[in-house]
């Protein structure tokens, strides 16, 4: 697994990732993923719950914060930047193609939450 796009060494921006995976971001030396996917945007998609099971399985942190393009708000970047502050790292957040989540980071960046 390569990331998409490294932003620092406490956060991965990365695309869709799946739960059968999540062993290995662990041994990756991540502590923590942040699904910003919302369910069920594609039928093939792995939904929140399955990450949450593999993720405990695999001794990850986990959080969901499910956003698109048209409804990224305030409040959504504020709560990324508390999952943020709070979670272990490295964090691995995660979207359809990496887009959002880069979006998103650079959003929080801009407001001096970060």
């Amino acid at each position: 697994m390569r990331p998409k796009l490294l932003m620092t060494d406490d956060l991965t921006i990365y695309k869709q990732i799946y739960p059968s995976q999540c062993v290995k971001i662990a041994e990756l030396g991540y502590r923590s993923v942040l699904n910003i996917r919302p369910d069920a945007e594609t039928e093939t998609q792995p939904n929140s719950c399955d990450f949450s099971s593999a993720t405990a399985k695999a001794n990850l942190t986990y959080q969901h914060l499910p956003f698109d393009d048209e409804r990224l708000s305030m409040a959504t970047v504020e709560q990324f930047a508390a999952f943020y502050r709070t979670m272990p790292k490295p964090i691995l957040m995660f979207c359809g193609t990496g887009a959002r989540a880069k979006l998103l980071y650079q959003s929080a960046l801009m407001q001096g939450l970060l």
